[in-house]
């Protein structure tokens, strides 16, 4: 099995460097105000190619998984995204040739035409940069495609013998050439310390010739990737099979089977969400004071929520300058943990270990972090 390229982790990079590149780009204009050439000089070749190599993963990404549509339940949020979008691919297009100038501009040392350039160049860049990191948030965190959505969206195109109890359908169905994928993205439960996650897909081979699969891949945490025919008769269906390693997984993660065809170059990503049932709950994981405040406590929570309960034995923080205290609200249900600095005069980041009774290694001892910054 050869590991294939997990495209999942692209949007939050392209999402990164955006960002970067705003905080370069502002930080660039207000060093060239104060007079700092060499500093201004600096700073915006680091936007330069914060931004070039967004523009490469960018690329990169959508050859590899196409186009990212916006779910249509959200009406609104959807003229709202759309209307963010347009502007921001069509300055992104423009940009790259008016930056070239700028830059070229500036190494010529033309600065009069570096700076006129630089008065439209900056206000469209930032703002590509900007969106980039709201049209990241809009997709993958503010609107993304509800439980109720998706399977009312999938009615049509899987039916109800399709789908497997604790599976999810997300996007229903996709055709490649002669093959047709059902489902392509699915989310499947699973339990805290589960061991392993089976997720299947079919594929279907509406054309008159047999179709051949010319690489069928995973990332590292899937333990197989099988296909049941291969190359595939006209009018006939396969299945392919991952198995996935989730032993040590807390929440959702997404794991890609890579498919190619002989009819198609690009590869099709076959999504499968993976969602862990949570077992407790640490609200407010990270516990933070500002330098100089008064040093007062503040409580961490933890909350079982499975049936069978969880017992905390100890909570030790890990610094001498913090003061740690376990109050009991229900045994082996609520437990409230005190973080009590000595003084916030200084600053200071460390952990307080919890141990517990919990017989899921991976659970058994969390960690609650703290800092005075």
């Amino acid at each position: 099995m050869i590991a294939a390229i997990d495209y999942s982790v692209f949007p939050p990079i392209n999402a990164t460097l955006n960002a970067l590149s705003t905080v370069l780009l502002v930080t660039g204009v207000l060093l060239i105000k104060s007079g700092r050439k060499e500093a201004h000089k600096r700073v915006m070749l680091g936007a330069l190619v914060s931004s070039a190599v967004f523009l490469v993963c960018y690329l990169f990404y959508h050859y590899g998984v196409g186009h990212t549509t916006f779910p249509e339940e959200y009406p609104t949020a959807r003229k709202v995204y759309l209307a963010i979008l347009v502007p921001h691919i069509i300055l992104a297009v423009v940009n790259v040739p008016l930056i070239i100038l700028l830059v070229i501009a500036a190494l010529r040392g033309r600065f009069e035409t570096h700076k006129k350039l630089a008065r439209f160049t900056f206000p469209s860049w930032l703002f590509v940069s900007v969106t980039g990191v709201v049209i990241y948030f809009f997709i993958y965190h503010w609107f993304p495609p509800s439980p109720e959505a998706a399977n009312s969206s999938a009615a049509s195109t899987v039916s109800a013998k399709e789908i497997k109890p604790g599976v999810r359908i997300i996007k229903p169905v996709d055709t490649v050439g002669d093959l047709v994928f059902k489902p392509i993205f699915q989310a499947i439960e699973a339990e805290a310390g589960q061991k392993i996650v089976e997720s299947t897909f079919t594929v279907r081979n509406k054309g008159e010739n047999p179709v051949e699969i010319t690489k069928l891949s995973s990332t590292c945490e899937c333990l197989s990737v099988t296909i049941d025919a291969n190359p595939i008769p006209p009018g006939e269906t396969a299945t392919v099979l991952g198995v996935f390693d989730t032993e040590k997984l807390h929440g959702k993660s997404e794991r890609n089977i890579t498919v190619v065809t002989e009819q198609r170059e690009r590869p099709v990503l076959l999504t499968t969400r993976i969602e862990t049932k949570e077992i407790y709950k640490i609200d407010n994981p990270m516990t933070n004071w500002e330098v100089g405040e008064k040093a007062g406590a503040k409580v961490v929570e933890f909350r079982v929520l499975r049936d069978k309960p969880i017992r905390i034995l100890s909570v030790e923080s890990k610094r001498k300058e913090m003061q740690c205290e376990l109050i009991v609200v229900e045994e082996g249900r609520a437990y409230d943990i005190k973080l009590t600095p000595e003084s916030t005069e200084n600053s200071l980041l460390g952990i307080a270990r919890i141990e517990t009774d919990c017989e899921i290694e991976q659970y058994a001892r969390p960690l609650v972090y703290f800092a005075i910054q």
